[in-house]
């Protein structure tokens, strides 16, 4: 009874209530625990269902500690204890009598239950029942928005006492944090698939609107500047924070799948009665709790299709995104961050994915809208902004995806070839470039990524080449730098030792090729500076086809040696010839993570096993070993163990199958041409302006030594006084000439016939693989576990498995 009569405020429960004191009483009483959680949920129904709780500020209070003391005691429901055991099934998911009543009910069930209830519930969450309505829960949708035309005018009360119940629903559901990654996608997430599988219509479309509506309501500040320098945070805020968490969770949940594609045995929460009928719908769409196949909330988010509801989902992603930037661009940027979790750019970029995952017409309508590429520059700008901190790693990631998925629509892709409007952009990432293109920028943002060499980007990179290759049957008029930089790039993608450095750069390399063979086969014409730029660096192709694994496995063995040696930080930039003069920046390291195979999906056929190489047993070395050894080892002669050691079979596997032959055709026919124009032009400066001497004032050469010189006089470049000299024609840039020859119908004849290996137009899909998935599953919810640390730290101390918590100092 002290439980929910003495708190005041959360801020109480877990002080009082001690991760220790909460431990031994789980580990050393079990019944005492199970009873305490038994109690607290009964007197929390009780009070749920009081008439007097919106009149009763006492009522009121006693059903928020109960909250409150649930919200504190479930984590450690979850977590396991010191014999790996956890106690979960039998306080949540046991039938066992309720207190009171003596019938048989499962904690876990109707703990869910009762916390969407009071979501809705009439003068404690939502605002107070009309007059002659008996109802204490109302299921209706909180704000404006998707689903409603107007706001409920909540009271600050009910806004206070959504954030407690929504910080409840999110620890009920939290079970997938004491999950270790490679089991996480395999054991199911039972508070969740009650919520999202066994829920009728109208509650789902009810909670789905709200945490919809609630996420994007904007906080009008009048004329204020986006200026918080608070240590609290906002109610409002923390609500909107809180809702957008709890969708995130909702959408991203699947039930696993046994061998033979049905949900698990685990998850299964139908009745006997259920299973025995036969004619029960696989999905209910009236009220109801029967089980579905599907999750209600990705059915229902896949079914939005009206444009006004479209309108106010991208305006305010878009606003959200464009607050933030706005606010990191102003004079006031520096005293404006705070340590405070505000909507950021990682959640609006989250949601944004998860709409596009789900609703395949909510993604054309982005690719039509006519802000899409407002919206591309903004996402390329976050990206600039946070590659070089590891905390928005998750962010930059999150973007490369959507870009990426977005690279699948042709459309999208012809729509980048735009002229791009650096305006928006802070000075230094301007590009001095007056005919930039979004495609040209895209390039350049790509290069700038792939070049910072950071450990933490490896995922993002394969990414970053799949939407340039998505792109590439589209580009249209490239600009000489954007195509000197991704010659560069290939320079050293395409070097030898890198290549075999990791097997996964060869699926660097394969993008890139597939890079100049679409625009070889389909856009030669249309991109006279790229081709110019390829036939600059046609020994690199060569190079490629004649690729030596011996000659490959010495030049690394080398290069590490000389690494260990110097006891240098270097990259993986020594590897090839040196970058263009437009290359600024080193080159990809020697990758330190192995990206995901989310890339490759339908229309992107995979590796064989024999791609993959023949990777040896890593044994006892660490992840953190491993990766020092990739890039310092000591033994030039010898890999080390965990390093990947090519083979024979592995190059055979790729490097015949790459288009290298009429690339390489085309760059023999094109660079005699270019050979020529660049004679011609040199002859033309000659004849225009022939050599003639050039006489001193002194009726000397001008090229005689000044007496005042004091050069010796053995000097080889030293001339007679009555020697004249001449003055020799500077060379002439042909670019130009080159530029206009290449743009013209001229080349088009000179290429050879291509139609033989003309390449189909398809594009890389993007997949859900189990590994993007696990990363996808941490991402969220190591976002709702740093939220929680402040104020009062609702999972700090326990112990976490999904993901790895670093201390801040």
């Amino acid at each position: 009874m002290v439980f929910w009569l003495m708190p005041d405020s959360p801020h109480d429960v877990f002080s009082l209530v001690t991760p220790a004191d909460i431990r031994r009483i789980r580990d050393t009483a079990q019944e005492n625990f199970i009873k305490l959680m038994d109690k607290v949920f009964d007197r929390l129904l009780v009070l749920k269902a009081s008439r007097d709780l919106a009149k009763n500020p006492t009522t009121t209070k006693q059903l928020l500690n109960c909250v409150r003391v649930l919200a504190r005691l479930i984590p450690f429901v979850y977590e396991a204890r010191s014999d790996g055991s956890t106690i979960e099934d039998i306080v949540l998911w046991t039938q066992r009598p309720r207190p009171g009543s003596g019938a048989d009910y499962s904690l876990g069930k109707q703990l869910v239950s009762a916390t969407i209830d009071l979501l809705f519930t009439s003068g404690f969450t939502v605002p107070q029942a009309t007059v002659g309505e008996d109802t204490a829960v109302r299921y209706t949708i909180w704000e404006n928005g998707v689903g409603q035309t107007s706001s409920l005018g909540s009271s600050k009360e009910n806004v206070s006492n959504r954030i407690e119940v929504l910080r409840l629903l999110l620890v009920l559901c939290c079970k997938t944090m004491y999950v270790p990654p490679a089991r996480s996608v395999a054991i199911a997430n039972r508070a969740l698939h009650t919520i999202a599988y066994n829920a009728n219509k109208k509650m789902v479309l009810c909670l789905l609107c709200s945490l919809l509506n609630t996420s994007l309501k904007e906080h009008s500040q009048g004329w204020a500047i986006p200026y918080r320098n608070s240590t609290a945070i906002n109610p409002a805020d923390e609500l909107t924070l809180h809702a957008m968490q709890a969708l995130f969770i909702m959408l991203e949940y699947q039930t696993p799948e046994t061998k033979g594609g049905q949900s698990s045995d685990a998850v299964s929460d139908a009745t006997s009665a259920e299973e025995s009928n036969a004619n029960t719908p696989s999905m209910v769409l009236v009220t109801g709790t029967e089980t579905g196949t599907q999750n209600l909330f990705r059915v229902f988010v896949s079914k939005l299709h009206r444009q006004q509801e479209f309108d106010y989902l991208i305006g305010n992603i878009m606003r959200l995104l464009e607050e933030t930037m706005r606010s990191n661009l102003s004079i006031l940027a520096s005293v404006t961050k705070q340590p405070t979790r505000h909507v950021m750019p990682q959640e609006a970029t989250i949601l944004l994915w998860l709409l596009l995952e789900n609703n395949s017409l909510f993604k054309e309508y982005v690719v039509d809208h006519n802000r899409s590429l407002r919206l591309f520059s903004v996402l390329l700008y976050f990206m600039l902004n946070g590659y070089t901190d590891p905390a928005q790693s998750g962010m930059v990631r999150t973007i490369s995806h959507i870009l990426h998925y977005l690279s699948e629509d042709g459309q999208f892709a012809t729509r980048l070839m735009q002229p791009f409007d650096q305006s928006i952009l802070p000075s230094q990432m301007r590009i001095v470039d007056a005919s930039l293109t979004h495609a040209d920028f895209m390039i350049n943002t790509a290069f700038t990524l792939l070049c910072s060499s950071k450990p933490y980007l490896v995922p993002v990179y394969s990414n970053l080449l799949l939407l340039v290759r998505n792109v590439s049957p589209y580009l249209t008029q490239i600009s000489q730098m954007t195509a000197d930089k991704l010659l560069s790039l290939f320079d050293i993608i395409s070097s030898p030792a890198f290549v075999i450095s990791e097997p996964y750069h060869v699926r660097w390399l394969i993008y890139l090729i597939e890079v100049f063979d679409y625009v070889v086969h389909y856009r030669a014409i249309d991109n006279p500076h790229l081709m110019y730029s390829m036939v600059k660096a046609r020994s690199c192709f060569v190079r490629l086809k004649a690729f030596d694994l011996d000659k490959a496995k010495s030049e690394l063995a080398a290069l590490r040696e000389k690494k260990s040696k110097s006891d240098a930080t270097r990259t993986i930039g020594s590897l090839g010839a040196k970058a263009d003069a437009a290359s600024v920046t080193p080159v990809p390291s020697l990758a330190t993570l192995k990206p995901d195979d989310s890339s490759e999906g339908a229309a992107s056929p995979a590796l064989s096993d024999k791609a993959r190489g023949k990777r040896p047993d890593p044994g006892p070395a660490s992840t953190s070993d491993t990766r020092e050894q990739a890039t310092t080892s000591t033994a030039p002669k010898q890999a080390s163990p965990g390093q990947f050691q090519p083979s024979t079979e592995w190059v055979f596997s790729w490097l015949p199958d790459l288009p290298l032959d009429p690339i390489i055709a085309v760059l023999d026919a094109l660079s005699v041409h270019v050979d020529r124009i660049s004679n011609d032009v040199q002859r033309s400066a000659e004849l225009a302006h022939p050599t003639e001497p050039i006489p001193s004032e002194s009726g000397k050469s001008n090229l005689e030594p000044d007496q005042s010189d004091t050069k010796p006089a053995d000097q080889s470049d030293t001339k007679p006084a009555d020697q004249t000299s001449t003055e020799p024609i500077a060379t002439v840039d042909p670019t130009l000439a080159i530029i206009h020859w290449l743009s013209s119908n001229a080349m088009t004849q000179a290429m050879p016939d291509l139609e033989d290996s003309m390449p189909e137009i398809r594009p890389r899909l993007q997949g859900m693989s189990p590994a993007l998935v696990v990363w996808f599953k941490s991402l969220l919810w190591s976002m709702v576990y740093s939220s929680g640390v402040k104020p009062f730290g609702i999972w700090k101390n326990t112990h976490v498995r999904l993901f790895v918590i670093k201390s801040s100092q």
